[in-house]
């Protein structure tokens, strides 16, 4: 264990290659599945121990304009971490977030962020916490945050906290696009009106393994005519990139905003973000590809 001064970190953003929402429950949490992949697109993070009385923690760049630095998943962690483990007591912190990540974007930087620091301050400090411990931490941070548990594409169950690893290299191209509106995801799954039934996770790991354009012929997000009413955007990014010949899939992950669109072939994704830079001046594209 050394001293922790200046490590950086990369904190990935997520897309959901497809969504269900399977039931609402009294509750009003809600029941899915989906298939999770990373994308080469990070937040980066700096930490460094601090000897002061109090953890620091800032955010800069692009997307960080409306994230409080006093109340966010980090210091949530943090303060969990704390009360969970005595090592952790008397640990305060200095970290900067360069948020890469759109926020609100369905893209799950937020959690992406708070998990990378947990898991890198468990292994810096060789901390024994249980799996029912991690998974308190986990649930508070947010049911996404279990997607950041490791670096695999993963299905998910239930509230999102069932976890199935799909130890498959996807190797898409994706053009990540943000209609500079963020959606908010409690709002979008409570105009939700569309509920299907459950994907057979055998059924999908043989799709994929075939071919998983083929799999994309049956992949949706039932969030999706909700987030359209609500934020007009995203049909209409939606639209027009369907109109693309050569876009080989177009979906929005999560609860939006971010559409993307995969591709096949990086020069028709090069093609793909000329166009929509052309049409929509405004909007923030990012090319990425799925990580493993």
């Amino acid at each position: 264990m050394e001293l922790i001064k200046n490590i950086k970190l990369q904190s990935p953003a997520k897309i959901n290659l497809y969504l269900k929402v399977l039931k609402r429950l009294p509750s009003k949490y809600h029941l899915i599945e989906s298939l999770v992949s990373h994308v080469s697109l990070y937040d980066e993070i700096k930490i460094s121990e601090n000897f002061k009385k109090k953890t620091i923690v800032i955010f800069s760049g692009k997307f960080s304009k409306h994230i409080s630095n006093t109340s966010n998943s980090i210091i949530t962690t943090l303060t969990l971490l704390k009360n969970i483990n005595k090592k952790m007591h008397n640990k305060n912190f200095f970290i900067n977030v360069k948020k890469n990540i759109p926020v609100g974007a369905g893209l799950g930087g937020g959690s992406s962020n708070a998990v990378t620091i947990l898991l890198f301050l468990i292994k810096n400090f060789n901390l024994r916490i249980n799996k029912k411990k991690l998974d308190i931490i986990f649930n508070e941070i947010g049911f996404d945050s279990h997607l950041f548990s490791n670096k695999y594409p993963k299905f998910i169950s239930h509230l999102g906290e069932k976890i199935d690893i799909f130890k498959y290299q996807f190797k898409l191209n994706v053009l990540l696009i943000y209609p500079n509106q963020p959606n908010f995801t409690k709002m979008i799954y409570k105009k939700n009106k569309f509920f299907s039934k459950s994907f057979e996770t055998s059924l999908i790991r043989k799709m994929i393994k075939k071919n998983i354009f083929h799999f994309f012929n049956f992949a949706s997000n039932d969030l999706l005519p909700a987030a359209e009413k609500t934020n007009p955007r995203i049909k209409n990014l939606i639209s027009f990139l369907k109109k693309q010949k050569i876009c080989d899939f177009v979906q929005m992950t999560g609860s939006g905003s971010c559409c993307f669109a995969v591709f096949k072939s990086k020069k028709n994704l090069l093609k793909c973000q000329k166009l929509v830079k052309t049409r929509y001046i405004s909007y923030w594209t990012a090319m990425t590809k799925t990580i493993t």
